[in-house]
Protein backbone atom coordinates (compact mmCIF):
# COMPACT_ATOMS: atom_id res chain seq x y z
CA UNK A 1 0.00 0.00 0.00
CA UNK A 2 1.37 3.40 -0.90
CA UNK A 3 1.56 6.44 1.33
CA UNK A 4 -1.70 7.82 0.00
CA UNK A 5 -3.50 4.58 0.76
CA UNK A 6 -2.04 4.43 4.25
CA UNK A 7 -3.04 8.02 5.00
CA UNK A 8 -6.53 7.39 3.65
CA UNK A 9 -6.85 4.28 5.80
CA UNK A 10 -5.70 6.21 8.87
CA UNK A 11 -8.20 8.97 8.12
CA UNK A 12 -11.04 6.46 7.80
CA UNK A 13 -10.03 4.67 11.00
CA UNK A 14 -9.78 8.00 12.82
CA UNK A 15 -13.24 8.94 11.57
CA UNK A 16 -14.80 5.73 12.85
CA UNK A 17 -13.02 6.04 16.18
CA UNK A 18 -14.38 9.59 16.44
CA UNK A 19 -17.91 8.31 15.77
CA UNK A 20 -17.43 5.58 18.39
CA UNK A 21 -16.22 8.22 20.83
CA UNK A 22 -19.33 10.27 20.16
CA UNK A 23 -21.62 7.37 20.94
CA UNK A 24 -19.56 6.48 24.00
CA UNK A 25 -19.91 10.05 25.19
CA UNK A 26 -23.66 9.89 24.64
CA UNK A 27 -23.90 6.75 26.81
CA UNK A 28 -21.71 8.22 29.53
CA UNK A 29 -23.44 11.61 29.53
CA UNK A 30 -25.40 11.08 32.81
CA UNK A 31 -22.15 10.35 34.63
CA UNK A 32 -20.29 13.14 32.86
CA UNK A 33 -23.07 15.60 33.71
CA UNK A 34 -22.11 15.26 37.34
CA UNK A 35 -18.36 15.20 36.80
CA UNK A 36 -17.58 17.47 33.86
CA UNK A 37 -20.54 19.61 32.77
CA UNK A 38 -18.50 21.64 30.29
CA UNK A 39 -17.84 18.55 28.11
CA UNK A 40 -21.51 18.14 27.33
CA UNK A 41 -21.56 21.53 25.66
CA UNK A 42 -18.81 20.53 23.20
CA UNK A 43 -19.60 16.92 22.24
CA UNK A 44 -18.19 17.23 18.73
CA UNK A 45 -14.89 18.61 20.05
CA UNK A 46 -14.39 15.65 22.36
CA UNK A 47 -15.30 13.20 19.60
CA UNK A 48 -12.84 14.78 17.22
CA UNK A 49 -10.05 14.81 19.79
CA UNK A 50 -10.72 11.17 20.65
CA UNK A 51 -10.46 10.18 16.99
CA UNK A 52 -7.38 12.31 16.40
CA UNK A 53 -5.50 10.87 19.37
CA UNK A 54 -6.16 7.30 18.30
CA UNK A 55 -5.27 8.08 14.69
CA UNK A 56 -1.92 9.49 15.83
CA UNK A 57 -1.33 6.43 18.01
CA UNK A 58 -2.03 4.21 15.01
CA UNK A 59 0.44 6.19 12.87
CA UNK A 60 3.13 5.86 15.53
CA UNK A 61 2.53 2.11 15.84
CA UNK A 62 2.59 1.75 12.06
CA UNK A 63 5.81 3.75 11.74
CA UNK A 64 7.60 1.62 14.33
CA UNK A 65 6.39 -1.69 12.87
CA UNK A 66 7.48 -0.86 9.30
CA UNK A 67 11.10 0.09 10.02
CA UNK A 68 13.59 -1.24 7.51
Amino acid sequence: MGRTGVLLAIAVIGYFIGVAGYYLLKNLSPWLAQVLPMLLQAEWVISGLFGAVFAVILVVIWSYTTKE
